[in-house]
């Protein structure tokens, strides 16, 4: 006669159900921190990738710009670096406009902020020191973007900065407020 076998399943204890949790808590977790670090990898390749759209846009543009506006530019320079070692002081500026006695730097965003006109702000005041070539030329500072968060524009009006932006025929031009009281660097 065969034996007929019955096998009782054990239920897990509560230390064990306890120990699978953690065990998966953990795994989550893990799981988790990989697709925030992935995420955040994402985002800067596409907020970099944006921001080289904006300056290819828009830096093109920027002498006509202010040669229309009545400014005598006649050369560009556009993604300038200058690092100086010794006062440990760096700067990079998206556009560097020039006549011979003029120089306007312009910050280029994708989207300009508040916070973005106020860091604009504090590199533009280390801007003679890490570009002496330009010490004895009149130095303004201009933000450009194709689109402003609410009181930036007015913001960086308020702060003596020009402002270019899309204008209603979907072409980038000087706003005219800009030209009230500009701040000199």
């Amino acid at each position: 006669m065969d034996q007929i076998s019955t096998q009782t399943q054990e239920h897990p204890t509560w230390v064990e159900i306890k120990e699978m949790m953690r065990e998966s808590r953990l795994q989550m977790q893990i799981q988790m921190q990989e697709t925030d670090k992935r995420i955040k990898e994402l985002t800067e390749q596409f907020t970099s990738t944006t921001g080289h759209i904006s300056e290819g846009l828009i830096a093109p543009a920027t002498v006509k710009i202010f040669q229309k506006a009545g400014f005598n530019i006649d050369r560009s320079y556009c993604n300038l670096k200058k690092k100086n070692k010794l006062n440990q002081l760096e700067m990079e500026v998206d556009c560097l406009l020039l006549d011979d006695t003029l120089v306007i730097a312009v910050e280029i965003k994708t989207n300009c902020r508040v916070k973005d006109v106020d860091k604009f702000l504090r590199n533009m005041a280390k801007f003679k020191r890490l570009f002496p070539e330009y010490k004895d030329k009149e130095v303004l500072a201009a933000v450009a973007a194709l689109h402003f968060d609410h009181e930036a524009a007015e913001h960086a009006h308020e702060q003596g900065l020009l402002v270019i932006r899309v204008s209603e025929n979907d072409v980038f031009s000087l706003d005219p407020h800009s030209r009230a009281e500009l701040t000199r660097f």
